[in-house]
């Protein structure tokens, strides 16, 4: 069985998980790494012949999926831990379930910052000149980022204008534009950036790395990421449908979370005080946890992303 994943830490968890998969099912499992965009656009170039049986998003591409008939919908009640999942983990389509969640927040150096940010307003002070790490939208952390700030300025999924007018104000305080988690690391590791809106998951994952990193939810609501696993339509589908069943069970999303620092999705799951605070995690903040409207991201990106090169390139 093959399945793809995100590289990195997150990878190698998932492989250590995915042991006790193989052995209870006699199966071998190769990982392949493609991050959401690659995947999507792999399983399309392969439809009907697929080399992957369980497919990983994170950006909201199995919308897409589902609409071209690349993935096979899934009713929870097949699923032996479906009954205790959040209201929130399940898919509006009717394909898989969120495995894990992870949030858009602040995250900021508890050592150069005293007083915790509260707002997305917060990165526009004046004492941040040229220490926030702005995130390109060709990572899905900075389009969420764009969208929130677009919200937070009256506009949306359905008018980005707000978002780019704030980020153009925006720029004087950025320490540099990137595109990817190890140079956000990077950038907080050398002080260049000190605060940036990125992901709980990450934070952790830096914070392990002794980077004094700590993570707030704004005022204004943190957006929602809904990790899942989809099964791929002419793949191995009742096998891939067992690993989707896998990756819900409790003591499979505990180690997850502890490990990667990822929130579950399944309520029975109980972590400790340290990790609930950098997580989503209990009834109230995962039901605070605002879902974009991929359909209209996905219709929309591509022209933002040409509004958003132009600005930055500016």
């Amino acid at each position: 069985m093959v399945v793809s994943s995100f590289g990195g830490a997150y990878e190698e968890t998932q492989k250590e998980l995915a042991k006790q998969f193989a052995q209870e099912y006699n199966v071998e499992i190769e990982f392949v790494t493609l991050y959401s965009a690659d995947a999507l656009a792999k399983i399309r170039a392969e439809k009907g012949n697929p080399s992957i049986d369980v497919v990983q998003f994170s950006g909201g591409q199995e919308s897409i999926a589902g609409k071209e008939d690349l993935i096979v919908p899934i009713d929870l009640n097949e699923l032996s831990n479906g009954k205790d999942l959040y209201d929130a983990a399940k898919d509006p389509n009717g394909y898989a379930p969120a495995y894990a969640f992870s949030a858009l927040g602040i995250i900021y150096n508890e050592e150069k910052i005293s007083t915790p940010p509260t707002s997305w307003k917060d990165l526009w002070k004046d004492e941040y000149k040229g220490k926030v790490a702005l995130v390109d939208i060709s990572n899905s952390f900075g389009l969420q980022f764009l969208l929130a700030v677009a919200k937070m300025n009256g506009g949306g999924e359905h008018d980005i204008q707000p978002g780019l007018d704030a980020i153009r104000e925006l720029l004087p305080n950025a320490a540099a534009v990137v595109k990817s988690t190890p140079e956000v690391g990077t950038l907080f590791a050398q002080e260049e950036a000190i605060i940036a809106a990125y992901d709980t998951g990450y934070a952790f994952t830096f914070r392990q790395q002794g980077q004094p990193i700590k993570f707030v939810t704004p005022q204004e609501g943190a957006i929602g990421t809904f990790i899942n696993a989809q099964v791929v339509k002419g793949g191995n589908e009742e096998l891939a449908k067992k690993f989707v069943d896998f990756l819900l069970r409790p003591g499979i999303q505990k180690q997850f979370a502890e490990k990667n620092g990822y929130a579950p999705t399944n309520r029975t799951v109980e972590l400790s005080e340290e990790l609930q605070a950098v997580m989503p995690y209990g009834e109230e903040a995962v039901g605070r946890l605002i879902r974009l409207n991929n359909d209209l991201v996905n219709e929309n990106k591509a022209a933002w992303t040409e509004e958003w090169n132009k600005l930055i390139s500016q």
